[in-house]
């Protein structure tokens, strides 16, 4: 029972607040993993966790993916997590006002990254003759 309160109050959190307490687990029982790249040992987990037969996984990765399950972390989301802090912060905005979802910011996030310059300033251009033609 004492187990399910605890997941009940993890469940309250909000996605950076979960990943923080997380690196600080992770860290506490793998000191070696702050030195490593850590998101991409987790899109590997993550893929490997869907996908057991494509992917070999052993030493440190092996240790971090079992640490994972045995909290009830699914690599997954913890990999969507690692994204979600990556996205810019009037998409994380979006995501608290509950105007677009996870998968659709990450999605944004990485257009924009890829984007040119001046495709960025056409943007920006017509999100604000959209908000002046609201007002």
């Amino acid at each position: 029972m004492e187990v399910s309160v605890v997941k009940h109050e993890n469940m309250q959190k909000n996605y950076l607040q979960k990943l923080e307490s997380l690196r600080k687990l992770i860290y506490s029982r793998l000191p070696q993993m702050e030195s490593r790249d850590f998101l991409q040992i987790i899109s590997k987990l993550a893929h490997y966790h869907y996908d057991k037969k494509k992917f070999i996984v052993l030493g440190l990765e092996k240790e971090l993916y079992d640490f994972l399950i045995e909290n009830s972390y699914n690599p997954f989301t913890v990999y969507r997590w690692l994204l979600l802090e990556r996205v810019p912060d009037d998409l994380k905005f979006q995501i608290k006002q509950k105007k677009i979802s996870q998968k659709k910011a990450i999605s944004e996030a990485l257009k924009r990254r890829h984007e040119r310059p001046q495709d960025a300033t056409q943007v920006i251009r017509e999100y604000g003759l959209s908000l002046i033609a609201r007002m």
